[in-house]
């Protein structure tokens, strides 16, 4: 396995705080973290996080929660 130095973080909001409803949401931080650790934009952008540890946080916010992914 690769070494990954970078440190990025991305995060999104989640309207609602049931986990059933998260997958919008972390499918967009996700996306964001894979476009700042590529910016080129290259067509398979699921190659930059496949078997990178990623960190997860999931914090309460007025309506909902705010996800964040980051790089380990």
């Amino acid at each position: 396995m690769t070494e990954h130095q970078d440190h990025h973080t991305a995060e999104a909001e989640a309207s609602s705080r049931d986990p059933h409803d998260w997958g919008r949401a972390m499918a967009l931080a996700l996306t964001r973290l894979a476009e700042q650790l590529d910016p080129e934009g290259g067509e398979d952008m699921h190659i930059t996080l496949v078997n990178r540890p990623l960190q997860l946080q999931i914090r309460d916010d007025d309506e909902g929660v705010t996800i964040t992914v980051s790089t380990a």
